[in-house]
């Protein structure tokens, strides 16, 4: 068995198996995981979930969600019961005069 064969071998299989870092589509750069705070629009009623597990990109702030995240949301909605209520102010900003 040729052992330099065996030798870079083992050097291209360490370099294949380091994690890669994720890119974000949106501009390229890296996403950090992290945990947010989530909102979701369903008809008229705005459901807030906190601790969601995401990826943010260092670059230009763009959130990413796992699909299995959503779903889950999706049935937090559905069937699941909230911690708590908070009153959430609004504002119409076309009162305001547009300023």
């Amino acid at each position: 068995m040729d052992e330099t064969a065996t030798t870079e071998e083992d050097i291209t299989m360490k370099k294949n198996t380091s994690p890669q870092k994720e890119l974000c589509a949106v501009c390229g750069g890296e996403l950090r995981p992290t945990t947010i705070t989530h909102e979701e629009r369903r008809g008229g009623h705005l459901y807030l979930f906190e601790n969601v597990p995401a990826k943010v990109c260092t670059k230009c702030g763009e959130i990413w969600i796992e699909e299995t995240t959503l779903q889950a949301i999706d049935r937090l909605i559905e069937r699941g019961q909230p911690t708590r209520h908070v009153p959430t102010p609004l504002y119409d900003f076309a009162l305001t005069g547009g300023k």
